[in-house]
């Protein structure tokens, strides 16, 4: 309620050692006493106005000053001395000093003249002057002063007596109380009473209270007692003494009027407050005030003085050691020095730098003013310097204490004396609300459907985008813990100071301040300040009772010091601030509370009496106001003071109650000192009504109604009880078909339950829509340790605090058994997207109160609430993040009842929750052997790269390498799951050993992608980066765990043999995807875990490589790509066509395909097809958007076309006007711009598929799966890569290859002929490639069947006679052979006809070697007829191959000439 802010300022004055403060009743003067003297302050600005220093021979007369007292109208001021008299000071203005005691006057030189309206104090501070009136000696010690009345106080003497004495220094003595004749009792039932019989048991501290009519007295004894009159003239014959029972350590006293609270301060550091029965008239004990071993660790000494603020909402008390506290009424503490930030080498036990001894609020309550002991302390702890100084802490305080109506809105205002501290709640609905809408991923999209629909929505993608909506919602939730500081304007708050009065209004837009007199209007839209124009009235009325916004009008009550009447001024807030536009109505008494209710205007008045008014708006300027309903609540309050607060609600939630139509089905309700009282009018007899009331509770501090739209919350009454935590006052609704027909006169208390439950927050403000309370707490910020600097105490801020409530709700109706209202309520915040995390901590909760129990529980909670949450699709979550969070030692009393582990697992992977069950094999980790946890690691690995989770499966690797290899058979210690003590402790994992959050694509490939990796590279160390620190999973080994031996078998080769297991799983799924021919997944998998992807194509070229049928294969890349196929507008050839493309290929062994530069015609076939083909979106987004590792050497612009059509289909003409369309000029540029923000995702979407498409050519290209390479290359139109694929082919020397890819490129020529035609032109440009791979398998084909007609035993037999000629024969023609390779390779793709030449020397070489071989196999004749034969057929194959390939040779290096120049212009 109440937050210190800033650092605590130091007053500085020419006196030293100031030993008690006092302030007047209307908290705007201050008295400062010295021993000797006594000075008067102004509060605002803090500026001291009289001094007045008593003579010496007074002082030897009547002793040094103790304390001082204000009379109640600031007329007179009384010092008690320590020599037992009373010298009484009249306080009287100057009447020469008119325009105030400080003058201000600008300096005569212009540049030090004040510019700024700020530089003027527009205060008038009082000339003021003590005189001294006259001096009453008692002859006794004076203890305690308590001023009653205007005319009378009373003092407290250690003679046993209270003496009453007027302010004219006489002793009315037939009103003074004598200790010793007053009866004491515990109540006034009990008609044995005793008076005080000890003579220590004087009075040392006072307090009085008119509204009680008694006074709080404490002993010095230590006992505590309440004086009471049966009137308020308190003859001593009337009197009677209260104890407080139990007490006998009380140190001071204080007194709540608002709430009728008696605070005794005790020896332990506590404070105990009673209230006064209303049957018993005895004191009983509301709350105590303690701190735990949370706050501070220790005692912080006896409590040495408590103030309760001017408006009765907080308390600060300060103990004798050193520091200070701030408690709300009933309890609940909001601030504690001992928590601040005083450096490293400060004892507050010992050295405490916030030592006070006097306290005092000041206006309005904003700032406390306090005698601080100021000392200076050696590095040993002694004391060098030890004074004291009157200092100020500055403090904010909601606005809900001022004017409780504000709590039916969702904005936390803080106000102080001349500023607003602003949060706006509504950031955080607005944020929920986009994130509920997003929330269809993790733990809802396999339950309840696909999030494409979510990821088209919101223009992100699913692959790693966790991290960008993670990112999203914290930088919101930053944001809106921030707050919006509005300073009051200098022209207002010059003369209107303090701010008394704030409001917001509904939309959080429009802000109201009253001050002293007036009012002013603040815009958050403009952000700027709407005052009175007329400053004269501004000052004509003071705001009285709130100041309420109803719709676009500022409703507020007012005194009139104009014409000394109440009035209700209604303002509209689009005019100016003029009483010309205001609505005034004149009222009969002050106005004390006010509130709004839909279109009602609840007002209570002085005169205990609440009117109901129907807010009536009659034009846009004008409303009204209608009397129809008057409440007499004289009855329920002793003074109209009590009144905290008044509401109307609606909580008859009985639909089955048919209401006449006179009679309303509100309910007022009432705060008479923390006692809620609900208020409704009953039908008694045909036409009389009676006013009925109930209390519904006590120690209240605020109330809030619901507004919620979910129907099992609505209209739900909320208290705030102080250190007795949150009430709910929860409407239950029976089942369908349990509604009886019994009588009506059954009233709607049977249908509501008051729940209550524990908050670690003050609510300032409850959000029922997201199920979250809003508040602030202190924080401090240390700067200097160095005491002789004014700052060297903390300095104090304010930051916004939340809870989340949902799972106390749940908690407290499973408990009273209402488990169906529970799920109701559950069932309707299902959308909040921290619902998940509600649901853990109501088990959390649970658990650890239970499984921590040190007596056996007779109806244990866990298993009711196990039960709720399963009715959740969120319970295998739930369950296993609570326990993750929870000790080990509590994991089998929690599972015992959820359910086995190996069970659940299992659940998740059934429900397709793989994030989830990874997270259970840390529990299987810790509970179960290794071996298992390896085993259901595998297991959903699998899964993982089933479902393409890679990232998950990236993690689940690097878990099952990092198992310790001599851990796998090592035993768990057993659990037994109906314990809760006695477990030994494991070491429990990292909470980040699962990392299961997307990330982004490594970028940069491994070698395993670009080359074959070494044999050192294959075997993983247990100590490489790959299993230590990639991998943070803890694999430590119980310490308790049963020892067993160790294998011999080195732990090295076990990890060889565990890393080989892994492989070949990731090999076994790579192959299934490449037979599924799902090649991006291929790609995606290679790129997240690192998969050796190179290596592992190198030894399947020849096994799942294969294509049987290249155009089935080449559609089903197509439809698994999403790659459209060419349009058939854009294949029609160019100028620069397949006659300007070179027609055979050159071999370049530096070329892998990846950095192709196809025909810019071709580039047109992506743009085209793409907006026609059903595989892409309009606005051309996918559903996976990654980069690739590696990005090629081209303008990637260029791949997109640069003509799309405006509308549809259709293709603006240059000049034309768009008639057809009637659209306006607004309309007409947004949808310009829409369609272009469209092309430019389709663009984008074609550059990132192309992308992968060569990506994955360069793979298969490395790999040597030429297949799908050549695929991929005619997927991409990219000529060079077919010709580059086709060289590397018949280097090779495969027959089998060059047939396959024959065969397959005249099978996809003859396909784009009938069917693809978008693939005619170029396939048709590839017929030179085709005509080479056909001319060498014929070679090779004929030149099998010739070596094939030779016997074994003729080449046996030939091979002994010519043994010695073939051999040097053969050493030639190898010489010849490696001389002619070596050329090859040095003369690449550079050399004109170097294909020929090479194909003639193998061809040569080959002939030679079989001739040499066949010699001596055959005779004369055979001989002779097969070198005839093979001479014919060779030199007819080298023909024909000589004119094909010296054409091809000559159109390969023009190409590659022409690309090599593309290159360098691209460089």
């Amino acid at each position: 309620m109440y937050y210190c802010v800033g650092w605590p300022k130091v007053l500085n004055s020419q006196q030293s050692s100031p030993i008690k403060l006092s302030v007047d009743k209307v908290k705007i003067l201050f008295a400062i006493l010295y021993e000797k003297s006594i000075c008067i302050w102004f509060c605002k600005p803090s500026v001291p106005i009289t001094y007045h220093r008593r003579t010496d021979k007074c002082i030897e007369d009547n002793g040094t000053n103790a304390f001082v007292e204000w009379k109640v109208d600031s007329s007179k001021i009384v010092v008690a001395t320590n020599g037992g008299a009373l010298i009484i000071y009249d306080v009287q203005v100057n009447d020469d000093t008119s325009n105030g005691l400080y003058t201000q006057t600008d300096s005569p030189f212009n540049y030090l003249r004040r510019d700024s309206a700020e530089l003027f104090v527009k205060e008038t501070i009082p000339s003021l002057k003590l005189n001294l009136s006259i001096i009453v000696k008692l002859y006794c010690n004076i203890t305690s002063i308590s001023c009653i009345n205007v005319g009378q106080m009373m003092v407290a003497t250690d003679k046993l007596s209270i003496l009453r004495i007027n302010w004219e220094g006489a002793e009315e003595r037939d009103y003074s109380l004598d200790l010793r004749r007053i009866p004491f009792s515990i109540n006034q039932q009990v008609h044995y009473a005793v008076p005080i019989l000890e003579r220590d048991a004087y009075v040392i501290s006072m307090d009085y209270s008119p509204l009680l009519a008694g006074f709080s007295i404490v002993l010095a004894d230590g006992r505590a007692a309440f004086l009471t009159s049966s009137n308020l003239k308190f003859d001593p014959n009337q009197v009677s003494g209260i104890w407080a029972q139990n007490l006998e350590d009380v140190t001071c006293t204080s007194i709540n009027h608002k709430h009728r609270l008696i605070a005794f301060g005790r020896k332990n550091c506590q404070v105990n407050v009673y209230v006064v029965d209303d049957v018993s008239g005895g004191l009983e004990l509301s709350h105590t005030m303690s701190l735990s071993s949370k706050d501070f660790p220790g005692t912080p000494g006896y409590v040495r003085e408590m103030k309760w603020t001017p408006d009765g909402c907080a308390m600060i008390l300060c103990w004798s050691t050193g520091g200070i506290s701030l408690w709300s009424t009933y309890g609940n503490m909001l601030m504690s020095s001992l928590a601040w930030d005083y450096g490293l080498n400060v004892d507050l036990f010992k050295q405490n730098p916030l030592n006070i001894l006097n306290m005092e609020w000041s206006t309005e309550g904003y700032q406390l003013l306090m005698i601080q002991l100021h000392a200076k302390y050696t590095e040993d702890g002694q004391v060098i310097e030890q004074k004291t100084r009157v200092i100020q802490l500055d403090f904010v305080k909601s606005v809900l204490s001022v004017n409780p109506s504000m709590s039916s809105h969702p904005y936390l205002l803080l106000q102080g004396d001349d500023k607003l501290y602003l949060n706006r709640g509504d950031a955080l609905q607005k944020m929920y609300a986009h994130f509920a809408t997003m929330e269809k991923s993790k733990n809802y999209v396999d339950l309840y459907g696909s999030a494409e629909k979510m990821e088209e929505d919101y223009g992100y993608y699913n692959f790693g985008s966790d991290n960008k909506k993670t990112i999203t919602s914290i930088n919101t939730l930053s944001e809106s813990k921030h707050w919006i500081i509005i300073t009051l304007p200098t022209q207002y708050a010059a003369s209107n100071w303090p701010i008394r009065y704030s409001a917001i209004d509904s939309t959080g837009n429009n802000l109201a301040v009253a001050g002293r007199t007036g009012m002013a209007l603040y815009s958050l839209v403009t952000r700027k300040w709407k005052l009175f124009g007329n400053e004269t009235q501004e000052k004509d009325f003071v705001v009285s009772g709130a100041i309420l916004w109803w719709d676009n009008f500022v409703i507020l009550g007012s005194y009139s010091l104009l014409d000394h009447s109440d009035e209700i001024r209604m303002y509209p807030k689009d005019s100016k601030l003029d009483n010309r536009f205001a609505s005034i109505i004149k009222i009969a008494s002050p106005v004390m509370l006010m509130s709004i209710y839909k279109n009602q205007l609840i007002m209570f008045t002085s005169d205990g009496y609440v009117t109901i008014f129907a807010i009536v708006q009659h034009t846009v300027d004008t409303v009204n106001l209608i009397k129809f309903k008057v409440y007499d609540i004289k009855n329920l309050c002793v003074h109209p003071a009590c009144v905290v607060s008044v509401s109307l609600a609606n909580l008859k939630h009985d639909t089955s109650l048919k209401l006449s139509s006179n009679q309303s089905s509100d309910t007022l309700l009432l705060n008479v000192s923390g006692k809620i009282f609900m208020l409704h009018y009953e039908n008694i007899g045909a036409e009389n009504q009676q006013l009925a009331s109930t209390c519904l509770a006590s120690s209240v501090e605020c109330l809030w109604v619901s507004n919620s739209s979910k129907i099992h919350l609505k209209d739900s009454l909320w208290l705030f009880c102080g250190n007795h935590g949150m009430r709910v006052w929860l409407p239950v609704f029976p089942r369908q078909g349990e509604n009886g027909s019994r009588s009506l006169r059954h009233t709607f208390m049977s249908k509501r339950i008051m729940l209550t439950f524990n908050l670690k927050i003050y609510p300032l403000v409850i959000l029922f829509e997201e199920a979250i309370i809003l508040g602030a707490e202190n924080d401090t910020i240390l700067y200097t340790n160095d005491t002789d600097l004014h700052f060297s105490l903390p300095f104090s801020t304010v930051e916004r605090s939340t809870q989340v409530y949902l799972h106390q709700i749940l908690r407290q109706l499973i408990r009273r058994n209402l488990g169906y209202n529970a799920w109701q309520i559950a069932r309707t915040c299902t959308n909040l997207p921290y619902f998940p995390h509600a649901l853990e901590l109501l088990l959390h909760e649970v658990l650890e109160e239970e499984a921590t129990s040190k007596e056996p529980i007779p109806d244990a909670l866990l298993p009711s609430v196990l039960e709720f949450i399963q009715e959740f699709p969120v319970y295998l979550q739930t369950v296993v993040q609570c326990a993750r969070k929870t000790e080990i030692a509590l994991w089998p009393y929690l599972f015992s009842m959820a359910g086995k582990p190996k069970d659940l697992f299992q659940q998740c992977i059934t429900q397709n929750q793989l994030e989830i069950a990874a997270s259970y094999l840390i529990i299987l980790q810790n509970l179960e052997p290794s071996s298992v946890s390896r085993q259901y690691a595998t297991m959903l690995l699998d899964t993982a790269l089933e479902q393409k989770k890679w990232d998950l499966a990236k993690d689940l690797v690097r878990f099952l390498r990092a198992i310790d290899p001599n851990d796998v058979e090592s035993p768990r210690t057993s659990f037994i799951m109906g314990n809760k003590f006695g477990m030994p402790q494991s070491s429990l994992p990292n909470s980040e050993d699962l990392t299961l959050i997307l990330g982004n694509i490594t970028r940069g490939r491994s070698f395993s992608t670009t080359q074959t990796p070494p044999k050192h590279a294959l075997e993983t160390k247990p100590d490489t980066p790959t299993t230590k620190e990639k991998f943070v999973i803890s694999t430590a080994i119980n310490p308790l765990r049963n020892k067993r031996r160790v294998s011999s078998i080195p732990k090295e080769k076990i990890k060889i043999v565990e890393d080989f297991f892994i492989e070949d799983i990731l090999q076994r799924h790579a192959t299934k995807l490449l037979q599924n021919r799902k090649l991006e997944d291929l790609g995606y998998m290679a790129a997240k875990l690192d998969f050796q992807l190179v290596g592992w194509l190198s030894k399947e070229k020849d096994k799942s490589a294969k294509i049987d049928d290249f155009v089935a294969t080449l559609k089903q890349l197509h439809e698994q790509m999403e790659w459209p196929k060419p349009s058939i507008e854009n294949s029609k050839p160019t100028s620069n066509d397949i006659s300007t493309v070179p027609q055979t290929p050159v071999p370049d062994n530096t070329e892998s395909g990846y950095h192709s530069n196809e025909p810019e015609n071709y580039s047109n076939f992506f743009a085209n097809a793409y907006q026609k083909s059903g595989n892409l979106s309009i606005d051309g987004k996918f559903h996976h958007d990654v980069e690739a590792n590696l990005l090629p050497k081209m303008d990637l612009m260029s791949v997109a076309s640069e003509q799309v059509s405006l509308w549809d289909d259709e293709k603006p003409v240059s000049g034309q006007v768009y008639t057809n369309f009637e659209l306006e000029d607004q309309t007409y540029h947004n949808a310009i711009e829409e369609q272009n923000k469209k092309d430019a995702h389709s663009k984008q979407a074609i550059q990132k598929m192309e992308i992968k498409l060569r990506y994955l050519l360069q793979l298969f290209n490395e790999g040597d799966c030429l297949e799908f390479s050549l695929l991929l290359s005619i997927m991409l139109l990219d000529k060079a890569a077919v010709v580059r694929i086709t060289n590397k082919a018949i280097r090779s020397n495969s027959l089998i290859l060059c047939r396959k890819l024959r065969n397959g490129l005249k099978d996809i020529t003859r396909w784009s002929l009938y069917e693809c035609l978008g693939y005619q032109s170029f396939m048709l440009s590839l017929k030179s490639q085709i005509s080479i791979l056909d001319n060498f398998v014929i070679r090779e084909e004929s030149i099998s069947p010739v070596l094939a007609m030779m016997t074994k035993e003729a080449v046996v037999e030939n091979q002994l006679n010519i043994s010695d000629n073939s051999t040097k024969e053969n050493n030639e023609i190898d010489s010849t052979q490696k001389l002619n390779d070596s050329k090859l390779n040095t003369s690449g793709a550079s050399t004109t006809g170097s294909i020929a030449n090479t194909l003639e020397r193998k061809i040569s070489v080959e002939e030679k070697r079989s001739v040499a071989n066949s010699k001596s196999s055959i005779n004369a004749s055979q001989q002779q007829q097969f070198n005839d034969s093979n001479t014919s057929n060779t030199s007819s194959i080298n023909e024909n191959l000589k004119k094909s390939v010296t054409t091809a040779s000559s159109e390969n290096e023009e190409m590659l000439n022409e690309e090599d120049a593309g290159r360098c212009i691209v460089m």
